[in-house]
């Protein structure tokens, strides 16, 4: 059968597009190659999510599937490797099944850059955090690190600096600014930037302990109860050069409607360019880019069967 959406990425923001799609009467299935919440099940702790207090990433990668499937919305479970997207019908390939649908709906996350150091894995989850806006607070009056080098890496220490007792910023070179001074973090007494700084390794027995890293041709350490990974991040875009337009970094370019620079094909969450990569932004990337796949594709499958 042909679909009238189908939404590649199953996070917060393709099952929210899927959501808006199947409740304006549409054809809806989504695609995901791991499991349905996308990297949602990989957060501990979720405090800033509006409506809940509290909640793991599990579970509220759960709720959302929960939501989907009360709609009757089908999943596959499957890796795509190539995409037809510029003729009127699209066509998903994946590693087993090919799919086709008047509408396509990107919405394939991106993920952090690891430090790639021993001891990383480990505490992934349990002192290692990628995200300080949603990680932060579980450090309060604790002692952390941000690795990192530019304006991500500053604003994480920034925030940080208001709920922990003490921040390194360790930068392998001089920082690299646009949206800030050293100023800035020279006014907070509980902020350290270490110049130089190249990580090696976290320790730590049942817990992180120690931050492990090279400054000066010396080896050194610091005692941290928590690291906060800014390094950038990495679009899953690479099946898309040629597709749609990309920016420099790789993300989706779009209009306020989602609207990527191919007709029929809309774009949602984190792989899209400008997003904060917050859980509640991805939602309302997802509603916007559902409601709109689904008028393009009545349109389109209207004008098919004329045809």
């Amino acid at each position: 059968m042909i679909f009238d959406v189908i939404i590649i990425g199953g996070g917060p923001a393709g099952i929210t597009a899927g959501i808006y799609a199947k409740r304006a009467g549409r054809s809806v299935a989504i695609i995901e190659k791991y499991m349905p919440g996308g990297q949602l099940n990989l957060i501990g702790e979720i405090e800033n999510y509006t409506g809940f207090k509290s909640i793991s990433g599990a579970e509220l990668a759960m709720k959302f599937y929960e939501h989907a499937k009360s709609l009757d919305i089908t999943f596959f479970t499957e890796e795509v490797v190539g995409l037809q997207l510029s003729e009127k019908i699209k066509t998903i390939k994946c590693r087993k099944n090919t799919y086709q649908a008047y509408s396509v709906i990107l919405a394939l996350g991106s993920h952090p850059r690891e430090l790639k150091i021993d001891g990383e894995e480990k505490f992934k989850g349990k002192g290692v955090s990628y995200c300080a806006l949603c990680d932060g607070n579980f450090f309060k009056n604790k002692s952390v690190a941000v690795v990192g080098s530019g304006d991500s890496a500053v604003s994480d220490a920034l925030y940080l600096a208001d709920i922990c007792s003490k921040v390194f910023v360790l930068t392998k070179e001089k920082l690299k600014l646009h949206n800030y001074a050293e100023s800035e973090l020279a006014s907070f007494k509980n902020i350290s930037v270490l110049k130089g700084a190249y990580s090696k390794a976290i320790e730590g027995e049942n817990k992180l302990e120690k931050l492990v890293f090279v400054q000066n041709e010396k080896e050194k350490e610091i005692d941290v109860d928590g690291i906060f990974v800014a390094i950038g991040r990495t679009p899953d875009t690479d099946l898309l050069k040629g597709e749609v337009e990309l920016n420099e970094q790789g993300y989706i370019k779009s209009d306020a409607n989602m609207r990527t620079s191919q007709e029929g094909v809309f774009v949602c969450g984190d792989v899209r360019e400008g997003n904060i990569k917050q859980i509640a932004c991805a939602v309302g990337d997802g509603a916007i880019s559902g409601t709109e796949a689904s008028k393009y594709a009545i349109k389109t499958r209207i004008t098919s069967s004329l045809n």
